[in-house]
């Protein structure tokens, strides 16, 4: 029984005649096109044959192909994707370039004159309806970040409307969110001097915190922080920094996410149950101060904060399952805003029962607030940079979703700069930090807003709340309010997503579990900083240790294949070929030496531990004395990667083995060059393909009279040899020989 694979390799058709007269042509490279037979006599298929089966085969090929002008234009064009730029790039813009840079800075230009009146109409139905849902979210927001509660307001507004003229996002709602409210208030709680706020320090015998003593003061760092973070953002757009987002892993942002919704929820008890608790970021802390002040909660309040918190809850999943009620997703905290201040001034609650109200909210346009203190800048300059990039990942998420979804682009680039400028616009207008909200874009996306004047209609909104319709908060409850945060932030707790991972991937799943206890435990930002840097860590340890493969050759073909991927592949002694799936730096060097190494010890071992009559046949044919490194998925390496290749070399020249390398890419092969490795090594050792090393492997041994692979019996055949005495992995049963440059095989 012969593969079709020995006749080809072979080089000779038994059914053409000009094989047959000795001819010189071959069909090596049409290889892969025969199927394999168990009886070569019963073979037809001739030389003529495979041209035609060639020809079919390339035929769907054949008529997508690009004439070679077209192909070269097409080429050049992707190429400037990665062509660096240079000097001689740079050059005063044209006119048409001019343009375009204001349209790209300003995208307002761009959408202001597409506006149709149907267009027109869903934006005002978008914007209105996601201005009904902003106002009572952002003073929500608002008392989560420790700002007055007009505060939350003011950060509509101009954040807003900066946006709406500067953002790609059609649909993205930008505003106060929960996630920088929790942010600020873990990052600010406590920076107030003596000076800045005495009460705090002189007789708090109430235990009552910096926001709640000094609330303006307070205030003022949340603009200095917007401040910062504004031009944190733009300085980040300045030099394309978006990529740094990319350290924040999926497992570590929902990590986070969770345990902060917690720490959110938990700050809203004293809304909803009516007693004080002081404010921490430690869930341990803020639990013993319910535990401590329980005793002192508003029955009236409990009753109608629990209730308010199913009745929000019931009303959105009301609004998800009947499409009928779907309008109840925008427009049920505004309603149950109604309701409850409706239910406290006509029952008297809060003279008769305690009762606490929002009270009376200043009226008239955001006070400027430009006055900042650059000496201040240092105590609020960590808490910028992590809201800048817990900010900035939350946008653009939900930005890309939603462009994705319409069939637009938002470019990262431009997304920092939006937002850095809607926060230093707003901190010149009394806003604290604010970025895109999850919950408000989806209720955008939903109800069909289609460009970005949607936005600019909820800014101008809440500028005529501010200036006529503040009156009408003073009977707002809190308990309203802390039942509306409540039920934004319990979809966030994502605990199902730490089971998912732990069936993915269980270190995924470890950095979950510590972003979640860290920030419950150890503080936000601290508990933020251990999860990124253990996911830095792993990081680091998976490019150290990167994935090296044995590789070995697919029967009947110039293909090579890991183990795992051909499990009947065929190994050709003497030969070890090994993938290393990483870029080559110090880091991960001494670990390649280590595995190639290791495995050169154990193939020498399986030939000293042979059977001692097996021994004298098999001695010099089973052991290696040729490494060949397969180098595809090394796109880089460094000078200490050089060294060590070298080192290995010439270690590997004192045991008797030469080392060949692979695929090796252009740019390596350029550092290679500029190194002299390609000098000193010798340029032969190094083969653009597998194949292609092999042969150079084959004819290196044949040269130098080595052993030769197959084993002949007396009458000229190939005998089969075991595997025991062959010193290869279990299963392998084919045997290898040489002719010329090919590779005979037979089973």
């Amino acid at each position: 029984m012969q593969h079709i694979a020995e006749v080809q390799i072979a080089n000779q058709c038994p059914n053409c005649a000009q094989h047959k007269e000795g001819g010189s042509k071959k069909y090596w490279e049409e290889k892969e096109r025969f199927v394999e037979l168990r009886d070569v006599s019963k073979m037809s298929i001739t030389c003529e044959d495979v041209s035609v089966r060639r020809r079919n085969t390339s035929a769907p090929v054949e008529e997508s192909v690009l004439d070679p002008k077209h192909s070269a234009e097409m080429v050049d064009r992707v190429n400037e994707v990665l062509r660096p730029t240079t000097f001689e790039d740079l050059h005063l813009p044209s006119k048409d370039e001019t343009l375009n840079t204001v349209k790209s800075l300003v995208p307002a230009a761009t959408w202001i004159p597409m506006i149709t009146w149907s267009t027109l109409k869903a934006d005002i139905v978008g914007g209105l309806t996601v201005l009904v849902m902003l106002i009572p979210q952002s003073m929500s927001y608002a008392d989560i970040a420790g700002m007055p509660l007009v505060a939350g307001l003011y950060s509509s507004f101009m954040p807003a409307l900066v946006y709406s003229l500067t953002g790609n996002s059609r649909q993205l709602a930008v505003g106060p969110v929960a996630m920088v409210g929790i942010l600020l208030s873990a990052s600010l709680e406590g920076l107030l001097t003596e000076e800045e706020c005495p009460e705090y320090f002189n007789g708090n015998s109430e235990g009552l915190t910096q926001s709640e003593l000094c609330p303006e003061q307070y205030h003022k760092l949340g603009i200095l922080t917007a401040f910062l973070v504004g031009l944190f953002t733009l300085a980040g757009a300045l030099f394309q920094l978006g990529f740094i987002i990319s350290f924040l892993g999926h497992p570590v942002i929902s990590g986070f996410t969770s345990a902060a919704a917690v720490l959110i929820g938990l700050t809203q008890v004293k809304n909803l149950f009516g007693f004080k608790i002081g404010k921490s970021e430690y869930i341990y802390v803020t639990i013993e101060e319910i535990i401590n002040n329980i005793s002192d909660l508003n029955v009236v309040t409990t009753i109608l904060g629990l209730s308010f918190v199913a009745m929000l809850y019931a009303s959105k999943l009301a609004a998800r399952s009947i499409p009928s009620l779907s309008w109840l997703r925008a427009l049920g905290p505004l309603l149950f805003c109604v309701l409850g201040s409706v239910i406290v001034y006509f029952g008297e609650l809060d003279t008769n029962h305690g009762v606490e109200v929002v009270g009376t909210i200043p009226e008239g346009l955001p006070p400027a607030s430009v006055d900042w203190d650059v000496s201040d800048l240092n105590r609020v300059l960590m808490p910028s940079i992590t809201i800048v990039i817990i900010s900035y990942m939350e946008s653009i998420a939900i930005s890309k979703s939603l462009a994705a979804q319409h069939g637009y682009e938002v470019e990262p680039t431009q997304e920092l700069f939006a937002l850095g400028l809607a926060n230093f616009c707003g901190s010149m207008l009394s806003a604290f930090p604010t970025t895109g909200s999850f919950s408000r874009s989806a209720v955008s996306n939903s109800v069909g807003t289609k460009t970005q004047l949607g936005g600019m209609i909820t800014a101008l909104g809440v500028l005529f709340t501010m200036v006529f319709l503040t009156p009408l908060f003073a009977y707002l409850p809190n308990f309203v309010l802390g039942a509306i945060v409540v039920s934004s932030v319990v979809s966030l707790v994502a605990y199902d997503e730490a089971i998912h991972l732990w069936h993915v991937k269980r270190t995924d799943c470890l950095l979950w579990v510590i972003a979640f206890l860290g920030t419950l435990f150890l503080g936000i930002l601290t508990g933020l900083a251990i999860a990124v840097g253990m996911s830095l860590v792993i990081v680091i340890y998976e490019s150290a240790r990167p994935q090296i493969s044995l590789i070995w050759r697919v029967p009947g073909t110039t293909n090579y294949r890991i183990v795992k991927q051909a499990p009947n592949g065929e190994w050709i002694k003497n030969i070890l070929i090994v993938r290393f799936g990483a870029s080559m730096y110090f880091a991960n060097m001494s670990y390649l030496r280590d595995v190639v190494m290791d495995m050169l010890r154990r193939t020498n071992d399986a030939v000293e531990t042979a059977r001692p009559e097996e021994n004298q046949m098999n001695a010099g044919t089973s052991d290696v004395q040729y490494i060949i490194l397969e180098m595809s998925p090394v796109i880089s390496v460094d000078s200490s990667a050089i060294h060590t290749l070298e080192d290995m070399a010439k270690e590997f020249e004192r045991r008797g083995v030469k080392l060949a390398f692979a695929n090796v890419g252009n740019r390596v092969q350029k550092v290679f060059e500029n190194a002299h490795f390609t000098t000193t090594h010798g340029l032969e050792w190094f083969q653009p393909s597998t194949h292609d090393a092999v042969l150079q492997c084959l004819r290196h041994q044949k040269k130098h009279k080595l052993t030769v692979i197959s084993e002949q019996t007396s009458e000229g055949k190939t005998e089969e040899l075991s595997e025991e005495r062959k010193g290869l992995p279990a299963g392998l049963k084919r045997t290898l020989s040489v002719e010329g440059d090919r590779v005979s095989t037979s089973t």
